[in-house]
């Protein structure tokens, strides 16, 4: 394939037979496959060349792991980029020296199993982006069928590690690591997959990726942290000695943003990239940026033999990080303009929020907030804490497994499936959530016709984790509805081979009609999803409480301090925010008191959970709606007397207080105001140092050729040393005429950040300079908006 058109060299060669003769009256001979082999000899001595080892006294023979690679020069690199000391810098400041790294697997680029590695050698194996693939089998081939299942309701790529479709691949996709920040293909970061998304393979990849980084403070995004990080330093322990690495107790994890909202919520605070101090504003969906990038050349080389394919993949990568590291000047200015811009403007918005609010309360949160960042076994101040008086729906869930757990212990119990009828009520539950609580602009479907094209893989991944988790609920359907399945098939809304997942019928108890209910499943499997249904009720009320007096405060926050048009706008945008959260919560009451008529019918539990209309939606000053209406029509005032005012009934039947309720509220908008503005002011710091960082690589890179010209090789004739010291000599001059390029692009922007000083910036010419054409699909922004589920 072509590095940028991602034309196939066989295209390439039809068009080379085509311009030869093009009127079919000449015989011309078939030299495709010696074509194709001068092509990966041709790519593996280009890159040995750019590499420097031609410069080398060891020559080839003595490349080591990973050096073909192209490294990111704004990653920290001790002995190459970091400054003396930087691993005593204290707590709150490390994360300026932290590498930040983002794994996931792409199931897109599979091989078949064509050729063999007699027939296709893999040129320079180990060298590049790829792990040595000799050890990397062996150590497979150690490692029976994977058991562990994902205990997590949110993506399921542990649960179909076992997948069915890999019978007549070789490959069935890749793993990879990449720096989380820029997103350049780390070296040893690539490892074939076999069958499905497995632990060994993740974890081979990732020790052979982090060999290269064993001092510096790691923080890894993964998709599936939430489980891949449980036993990871046990794993590892028991790998070969030369794929060992330590995993210090201190390494964070995280999952990536717009993944992390299609986990289950609860005790997951501590995995969100937007509440974790230290991570700036990474988003850690780079890597499905890469994916997106390199799909195109799938088909290709996946009727490609091992060396092929490899050689291929390798080359792409180096070209894809040779352009980022080319515009890294343009992408990290306008990331901290963006960011400088930001930062003041939620750092002004938060301390005038903290203002409003009573100091004692935020003496509180401060410290509880400031406890669990130390100490994330703490109770998560991100969640809405219960007020004792009811029972949530977390409690009810606590509760139901611990009686399923006894009924379990008792003799003679035979458990029907390794998932519970727990599990499987849950499951659905979270589903429904996943599938309808979001509002109409966060829809799958709404989000497909909005997305950027950088923004379509995550959203056709967030679409395929839906099909995949809809696909074992019917599976566990069958075996605890089994009749359930055969009136399913005869709805046209419940069919799942469609494109839109998300309108799924599910067939929950409550989908069926009290008639039918009977013999479609037990009366215990209703009476579970009715215990649910009921907290939800109470929970999803209590949010629309909640919400409503968020929405109070800020608007009455609005009226008394907001001025200008730019404030306005601000404000107006969280407003509205606020109101779709509102919406949100409502639409969750109301599917989840239908559910419970269907499986309960009327009763007196209505009279506290009753039916929630449009104009019972507002604050509990607000007068209703109608009422309004009629007086101005009446009168030209629109203003109600006290005793005129008609309370909506979901304050009637609140279980707390309204001052209580309202603390709440705000406590948690206040933490996350204070999250935002810290996350925006750790990246004003994070993006000057990744600024010197990169004068740092280029310098020593030019030191590095500059050494090599001055090291004559042994045993070369004087007309090949001189083409030897040439070359070393250009691509010094390369990297020096870099170097000054993004110092001169970077040190406004930097001194603005209060960087732009020490030995790295010697420049002060800040006169504008344009940045290199780069490729459309070449996406070096961060996908995550304010309104993509950022807090």
């Amino acid at each position: 394939q072509s590095l940028q058109g991602k034309i196939s060299m066989f295209d390439y060669y039809q068009s080379l037979l085509r311009l030869t003769d093009n009127t079919g009256t000449i015989h011309l001979q078939d030299r495709y496959k010696v074509f194709m082999r001068i092509v990966s000899q041709w790519r593996f001595l280009k890159r040995l060349k750019r590499a420097g080892r031609g410069h080398c006294p060891g020559g080839v023979k003595a490349t080591t792991a990973g050096e073909l690679a192209v490294v990111c020069p704004a990653c920290p690199r001790p002995g190459v980029n970091l400054p003396t000391g930087w691993d005593r810098a204290p707590e709150d400041r490390r994360y300026l020296y932290t590498l930040s790294i983002a794994m996931d697997a792409c199931f897109r680029l599979k091989r078949r199993a064509v050729s063999n590695e007699q027939k296709d050698p893999i040129l320079g194996s180990g060298w590049g982006y790829f792990v040595e693939d000799t050890k990397y089998r062996e150590v497979l081939a150690a490692y029976a069928e994977q058991e562990e299942m994902s205990t997590c309701t949110g993506l399921s790529a542990i649960d179909h590690a076992n997948t069915k479709f890999h019978k007549g691949y070789a490959a069935t996709g890749v793993g990879a690591v990449v720096c989380a920040r820029h997103e350049f293909m780390l070296p040893n970061g690539v490892g074939d997959t076999q069958k499905g998304e497995k632990y060994v393979n993740m974890d081979y990849v990732f020790a052979s990726s982090m060999l290269h980084h064993p001092s510096v403070h790691k923080h890894v995004s993964y998709d599936i942290a939430c489980q891949w990080s449980k036993g990871l330093k046990d794993r590892l322990a028991v790998f070969p000695a030369h794929v060992r690495v330590e995993v210090p107790d201190d390494t964070e994890h995280s999952i990536p943003k717009l993944h992390y909202y299609s986990h289950k919520q609860i005790d997951h605070s501590k995995f969100s990239m937007n509440y974790r101090p230290g991570a700036g504003r990474t988003d850690g969906e780079g890597i499905e940026r890469r994916w997106w990038w390199i799909q195109p050349i799938a088909t290709s080389t996946k009727m490609m033999g091992p060396g092929q394919r490899q050689g291929m993949l390798e080359d792409q990568w180096g070209y894809a990080n040779w352009r980022k590291y080319v515009t890294l000047a343009w992408t990290l200015r306008d990331r901290l303009r963006l960011a400088l811009r930001e930062e003041a403007e939620h750092m002004e918005l938060f301390i005038v929020l903290s203002a409003s609010l009573k100091r004692k309360h935020i003496k509180r949160w401060t410290a509880a907030v400031v406890a669990w960042e130390k100490d994330t076994s703490l109770d998560d101040p991100y969640m809405l804490i219960s007020d004792g008086l009811s029972t949530c729906e977390s409690d009810v869930r606590r509760t139901l497994a611990e009686e399923e757990q006894a009924a379990s212990a008792a003799p003679g119990y035979v458990a029907q499936h390794e998932v519970s009828v727990l599990g499987f009520i849950t499951m659905g539950l979270d589903i429904e959530d996943q599938q309808y609580v979001r509002s109409p602009r966060c829809r799958l479907q709404q989000d497909a016709k909005k997305a950027l094209a950088s923004e379509l893989p995550v959203l056709f991944e967030r679409r395929t984790a839906l099909r995949r988790r809809l696909q074992k609920f019917r599976d566990l359907q069958a075996v605890y509805m089994p009749a359930a399945l055969p009136l399913l098939s005869q709805m046209p809304e419940a069919r799942t081979d469609v494109e839109h997942i998300e309108g799924v019928r599910l067939g929950l108890p409550s989908d069926f009609a009290t008639a039918h209910r009977s013999t479609l499943c037990t009366d215990a499997v209703v009476q579970l999803e009715l215990r649910l249904r009921a907290a939800q009720c109470r929970d999803s009320l209590q949010d629309v409480r909640n919400k409503l007096h968020t929405l109070d405060h800020l608007y009455r926050y609005k009226k008394a301090n907001v001025r200008n048009q730019g404030p306005n706008t601000r404000a107006q945008a969280e407003l509205a925010q606020q109101r779709v959260r509102r919406d949100r919560a409502a639409a969750r009451y109301r599917r989840a008191r239908q559910a419970r008529l269907s499986l309960e019918g009327p009763g007196a539990w209505e009279l506290e959970f009753q039916v929630l209309h449009d104009e019972d939606v507002r604050g509990v000053g607000d007068d209703e709606p109608q009422s309004v209406l009629q007086r101005q029509r009446q009168s030209a005032s629109s203003g109600p007397g006290e005793g005129r005012k008609k309370m909506s009934w979901i304050w009637n039947a609140s279980d707390t207080s309204g001052n209580r309720a309202h603390v709440e509220s705000l406590r948690i908008e206040w933490l996350k105001a204070r999250a935002r503005a810290l996350h925006w002011k750790e990246e004003t710091e994070l993006l000057p140092e990744e600024m010197r960082r990169v004068l740092a690589t280029l310098q020593h890179e030019a030191s590095q050729w500059q050494a090599f010209a001055t090291s004559p090789i042994a045993d070369v004739s004087s007309e090949v040393q001189e083409g030897i010291t040439a070359y070393a000599h250009r691509q010094a001059q390369i990297r020096i005429t870099m170097r000054d390029t993004f110092e001169r692009v970077c040190y406004e922007q930097a001194v603005a950040a209060k960087g732009g000083s020490g030995p790295e910036w010697q420049s002060k010419d800040c006169s504008d300079v344009e940045p290199p054409a780069a490729p459309v699909c070449d996406v070096l922004q961060p996908t995550d908006k304010s309104d993509l589920h950022i807090p």
